[in-house]
């Protein structure tokens, strides 16, 4: 059986069982390419060996096509940011395929799986990936030789995959968010929406929002607009046309956490050890630390997720005017500050020019401005 005839099969297969799947995959443009040794997708096109694909079955075939969809709608491109590619590449395959093998996908044998990564998102997973390559005596961002041997073997015939060097538009990338609509529909009347991919709705009630996954696309979204708006990269003048500067200049936000006396101590200490989290999953990433309860009580900087350590005051009421007034003396350019609060203080009659995302720990139906994510 022809290499093309087996992927339509594969895509027909896959659209009767996993029907949000199947009808993501079926939108693959696949194209026969003898240059690269496996495939290669860019969640567009979609390039394959006939040779490689004429040695799988149907159920790996399936498996393939999956991971490549979902490396997609799940953005991972977009959420690389500073991070390294192979590293980067191993940590969003341990993410697709924890989530792929609880609804039912069997892992081919070599492909990059480990249970050990249950739940968890790529950011977290590159940092436990970089961390465990460290304690190893392994260079964190390097490829060791002992991976690219591995590459060669057949039974890890799933576990290096090229990416196509090619950006998605913004047509295709609006492309693909109706298309991933339109595959929940159809899957969600036939009782068969993938386990886990909950994050995926758009309208959602808010006790059932994975607060994670929002708090942390927030963020990425805030860093991948900021660097269209850095300084040009001089090198590609003279060709008559502007790249942003991405490896010379590290992008900020503002952060805020309140320390008023509403706040419990178990709160707190929440919040302390999520804006941790952030500095870890966000190396490259300056951020300003704002301290406050109805006034600043504290201000930090912090860059490439170096030793964090502040001192937390306060204990009085609640009154956020403070925290503005002081971003828009000291830092006029910000465009986005995210607060640990639990949403019970005075606000600003009139909301900023930037981007607020109140991180609270009880649910406010009453929030101004800005977008709010409960994450108690």
């Amino acid at each position: 059986m022809s290499a093309d005839i087996l992927l339509i099969k594969a895509k027909s297969q896959l659209t009767t069982k996993h029907p949000y799947f199947g009808m993501l995959a079926s939108r693959l443009k696949h194209e026969e390419n003898e240059s690269i040794k496996a495939y290669a997708s860019n969640g567009k096109r979609f390039l394959y060996n006939p040779s490689f694909v004429e040695s799988c079955s149907i159920e790996e075939l399936s498996f393939v096509l999956t991971n490549c969809v979902m490396h997609h709608i799940l953005s991972h491109q977009q959420r690389k940011l500073k991070r390294k590619g192979f590293l980067w590449q191993l940590a969003t395959d341990f993410a697709i395929n924890n989530l792929l093998f609880k609804n039912g996908v069997k892992i081919p044998k070599g492909a990059n799986f480990d249970k050990k990564y249950k739940n968890m998102y790529a950011e977290e997973i590159y940092e436990e990936l970089k961390k465990e390559r460290i304690e190893a005596g392994l260079d964190a961002y390097e490829e060791d030789l002992n991976e690219k041997e591995q590459e060669q073997n057949d039974e890890n015939k799933f576990t290096k995959v090229k990416n196509i060097e090619e950006n998605l538009d913004e047509r295709d990338e609006e492309q693909w968010e109706y298309a991933s609509t339109l595959a929940k529909e159809v899957a969600i009347r036939k009782s068969l929406m993938p386990l886990g991919f909950e994050r995926l709705a758009k309208k959602v009630e808010a006790k059932n929002i994975d607060w994670k996954f929002e708090l942390y696309n927030a963020i990425n979204r805030h860093m991948r607009n900021n660097y269209a708006f850095m300084p040009p990269n001089k090198k590609h003048l003279y060709r008559g046309f502007a790249l942003p500067s991405l490896t010379s200049d590290t992008l900020s936000l503002i952060v805020a956490i309140d320390t008023s006396g509403s706040i419990q101590e178990e709160i707190l200490a929440a919040f302390v050890e999520e804006f941790k989290t952030i500095m870890q999953n966000f190396p490259a990433v300056n951020i300003e630390l704002l301290i406050a309860d109805a006034k600043i009580q504290g201000h930090y900087s912090f860059k490439n997720a170096q030793d964090i350590d502040f001192v937390l005051k306060g204990g009085g009421g609640t009154d956020y005017r403070p925290v503005f007034d002081y971003i828009d003396a000291n830092f006029p350019m910000s465009s986005m500050l995210l607060y640990f609060t639990d949403g019970d203080g005075i606000f600003p009659r009139i909301p900023p020019s930037y981007e607020v995302l109140w991180a609270l720990s009880n649910r406010k139906d009453r929030i101004p401005f800005g977008r709010s994510i409960v994450i108690f």
